[in-house]
């Protein structure tokens, strides 16, 4: 009943000022603190050893990395969209979705690879309704929402 007050934590069809891969990892260190009421810094270093470690790139457009917090006892998951894909990686993939699942600090490789599934079979279940969704709040709400339900 109380999840009509649940907080949506997305932000579509953002326009970076320089776009590229480290801007995109900054704003969403930035946006995922603010979101969380947790520490920048704290979750800028744990999203950027997320990157470090690979890139779990999904349906060829949409990047998935997490961040830890000692402040939250949840799984929550931030998903900004870009009005213009940033390059990716090595192949320069063009990624116009990227999606901070945010952990507790005592979630461990289970808890991990659990929300890595839900994301993707999300992410690949609405794969041809991506294009429409990233620009719809309500959408990419309803998105972001389902990788925690």
């Amino acid at each position: 009943m109380f999840k009509i007050f649940r907080k949506n934590h997305t932000t579509a069809s953002i326009e970076l000022k320089d776009n590229n891969q480290l801007s995109a990892l900054k704003l969403a260190a930035q946006k995922t603190a603010e979101e969380f009421n947790v520490d920048e810094q704290a979750i800028q270093s744990s999203i950027f050893a997320s990157a470090a470690q690979g890139n779990t790139i999904l349906e060829n457009r949409a990047v998935f990395m997490y961040a830890t917090s000692d402040k939250k006892h949840s799984i929550h998951t931030m998903t900004l969209t870009f009005k213009t894909p940033v390059a990716w990686g090595n192949d320069k993939t063009p990624i116009d979705y990227l999606i901070v699942g945010l952990l507790p600090d005592t979630a461990d490789q289970n808890d991990l690879d659990a929300l890595t599934e839900k994301v993707t079979n999300e992410l690949s279940d609405k794969a041809d309704d991506l294009d429409d969704i990233r620009f719809n709040d309500s959408d990419l709400n309803k998105l972001n929402q389902s990788f925690t339900n």
